[in-house]
């Protein structure tokens, strides 16, 4: 907990015998379940802001199904055997973060999510809540110290480059996983007339990149339950016409997987 700063006067966090709290007195209790909120109130732009619940437990249930196993797979092969510090920007419910910890034992590991539903159920899935600690916490005002994470991975999730910057060391690597070009594409091109291909994700600024990968499988649903799931998850789904949704769930779906992991090292200056 060492690298935790205080969300509202950037002090760092303590541990005490109810939760964090920083030299000005703000106190961060530990939740139930062992997260905690540090999301002040006047960050949020909703009521509670991040993806629903709904679609929180429809990404768990998809997930642990194994279709992104062999992404996660290539996560854990990438990121060094030495990472002492690693920040999950999107943690949502935990999948990818949890995937991280296993192959970094000696790591400190951040979930950040500004979804409490989503920090909830990852922070009741791990058992050392000190190792693997998850917060509530906006990506846009990272609750934690300078130059003080080895290894930054975002999936599927927006940040700002002068916090990537900041809260990273020197030779600090950022991991941004985005879709690519053929990723869904089946069912894209179900949903709309004109289907535009994904784009690459722009290199943050005071960032290089030093290399990118694909990684492409095939996905085949026959189970109502789990196309029920990724249609729930899916951002783009509700385009969707309740025929097309029915239709989907009764005959199941064959599509592709298809990501493009982008590795970028930090450079000297933010410029």
């Amino acid at each position: 907990m060492k690298d935790l700063r205080c969300p509202l006067c950037k002090l760092p966090l303590q541990a005490n015998s109810h939760g964090l709290a920083c030299g000005n007195h703000h106190q961060f209790d530990r939740a139930k379940e062992g997260y905690f909120n540090l999301l002040p109130v006047h960050h949020k732009n909703s009521r509670e802001p991040g993806d629903a619940k709904a679609q929180l437990q429809a990404r768990r249930e998809f997930l642990q199904a194994g279709f992104f196993e062999p992404l996660k797979r290539r996560l854990q092969a990438l990121i060094p055997a030495q990472t002492q510090s690693l920040l999950d920007i999107g943690c949502g419910e935990g999948y990818f973060t949890r995937g991280l910890a296993e192959t970094l034992p000696n790591a400190q590991i951040y979930g950040l999510d500004i979804a409490k539903v989503g920090v909830r159920l990852a922070a009741k899935s791990v058992l050392d809540k000190n190792r693997c600690l998850f917060a509530v916490a906006s990506s846009f005002d990272l609750p934690l110290a300078d130059q003080s994470i080895d290894v930054i991975t975002r999936i599927y999730a927006p940040s700002k480059d002068a916090e990537l910057w900041r809260v990273i060391k020197g030779d600090g690597l950022l991991f941004i996983v985005a879709p690519a070009e053929n990723h869904l594409l089946a069912l894209r091109q179900r949903i709309y007339s004109e289907v535009r291909p994904h784009e690459a994700p722009p290199v943050p600024t005071g960032f290089k990149l030093l290399g990118q990968e694909r990684l492409s499988s095939e996905l085949v649903m026959k189970d109502k339950a789990l196309c029920q799931a990724l249609l729930a998850m899916t951002p783009f789904a509700w385009r969707m016409t309740d025929d097309l949704r029915m239709q989907i769930e009764a005959d199941g779906l064959v599509d592709q997987l298809d990501f493009a992991i982008h590795i970028y090292r930090r450079n000297g200056d933010y410029v």
